[in-house]
């Protein structure tokens, strides 16, 4: 039931927010708009870019410090370091199509208010995917806020924890524990307050593209469920009764309007179609990334956080494989949303009266159902369609990783 039985504009003006927040978190991460940007902000972007580079750079020359001989060290860095790759392919994929988000945002900003009517249903679907839209991306911005806050002070009370209360000799910890060209427990603090706002940054820019993606995901589901909501009432019951009546007067009337609707929903699921390829394409780097990093290091920092001995090491692993088993699901459950609205098109079309409809119109009906018989989806650059049989795939091997390691390590 449409909340508080919103008005069609008050409903529009709802959507229209949700879009203008993400926006405005774009805005911040120098993102948005998505053409034509100021030259502060243009500039901001490769600033933030050199940033995130040079914080690899940074991470690699640690990882080598180690020699690849510590085993703890390296898992210990590694994902950091996976972090910061992933970054930089999201954070310059966005920038490189922007023209792609830019076509994207106003397609839903303006034109997707052509396929939705002010009826009760339309309405109806319009409040639904506006509300849990506004959940979704409420969340991964507040879980934003406070991870950030764990991550950056949960070093600070570790020390204070092991040193005041416990009275150990005083450990320096820091949020990712990088090298550099000069003694870091001496100048301490600038070594912190450095990780901490690179730390920031990586993951505000991180999950900003994952409110994105998700956020233009539904959108494109919203649609689809349009789509097939307006398919399913393609002829009327009104419709059906004058056809069957054989009231010749009215039937050129009625299939020129079917076939008009029939068009106009071929013209949107195209769209629809090279949107969602052109965000496959974007994300499948990611995406496979998401894929190989998540096989392995899910492995890694479970099993390492339950043989480690350091109090502060083996919550860090175990924050490390927590986020990476959301992140994993994040980008399967996107994945299998498209898929099953776009399936969910499919019987639309079969379902709707088309047995009613003149030998053109069903020729039409017949392509728009061979079109949507492979439905829209999300890939690891082709490798592997993201979708729930994915992340349990993810989550099974890993698992017997988990069990391998655990046997040999006992042995």
């Amino acid at each position: 039931m449409v909340e508080a039985d919103k008005s069609y504009n008050d409903l529009k003006n709802d959507f229209i927010y949700e879009m203008d927040f993400i926006a405005n978190i774009g805005t911040k991460m120098f993102l948005f708009p998505f053409t034509n940007r100021t030259k502060v902000s243009t500039y901001g972007y490769y600033f933030t870019y050199s940033l995130v580079i040079f914080t690899s750079i940074q991470l690699s020359v640690t990882l080598c410090l180690t020699g690849f001989a510590d085993w703890f060290e390296i898992i210990n860095i590694a994902p950091n370091l996976g972090v910061c790759l992933m970054i930089l392919v999201k954070y310059g994929k966005i920038n490189r199509n922007r023209d792609l988000y830019n076509a994207i945002s106003q397609h839903f900003r303006l034109d997707v208010w052509e396929a939705i009517s002010e009826s009760k249903e339309h309405k109806r679907i319009l409040n639904q995917y506006t509300q849990t839209t506004r959940y979704i991306v409420r969340f991964a911005f507040y879980y934003t806020i406070v991870l950030v806050a764990i991550v950056v002070l949960f070093p600070r009370l570790i020390m204070l924890y092991e040193t005041d209360i416990i009275g150990k000799e005083m450990q320096y910890l820091y949020p990712f524990d990088g090298w550099y060209p000069f003694d870091k427990v001496q100048w301490y603090y600038i070594a912190y307050v450095w990780e901490s706002f690179m730390t920031s940054v990586i993951i505000f820019l991180y999950l900003f593209g994952n409110m994105l993606h998700m956020t233009f995901t539904r959108h494109i589901c919203m649609e689809l469920k349009i789509l097939g909501e307006t398919m399913e009432n393609l002829l009327s019951e009104d419709d059906v009764t004058k056809i069957n009546g054989n009231l010749k007067i009215d039937l050129d009337n009625i299939h020129y309007n079917i076939r008009k609707k029939i068009k106009f929903i071929i013209s949107k699921h195209q769209f629809l179609a090279r949107i969602t390829s052109g965000l496959d394409t974007v994300m499948g780097d990611g995406m496979l990334l998401t894929y190989v990093f998540g096989s392995v290091f899910i492995c890694l920092t479970a099993f390492t956080a339950t043989v480690v001995d350091d109090l502060y090491k083996s919550l860090r692993y175990f924050s490390f494989f927590c986020s990476l088993l959301v992140e994993t699901f994040f980008q399967c459950i996107m994945g299998q949303l498209l898929i099953n609205h776009s399936e969910k098109l499919e019987r639309a079309i079969y379902f709707a009266d088309w047995v009613y409809a003149d030998s053109d119109t069903k020729n039409m009906l017949l392509i728009l159902l061979m079109r949507s018989q492979k439905p829209f989806s999300y890939s690891a650059n082709g490798y592997l369609t993201m979708n729930l049989d994915t992340f349990s795939g993810i989550c099974s091997l890993s698992y017997q990783f988990f069990n391998l390691l655990r046997t040999a390590y006992s042995e």
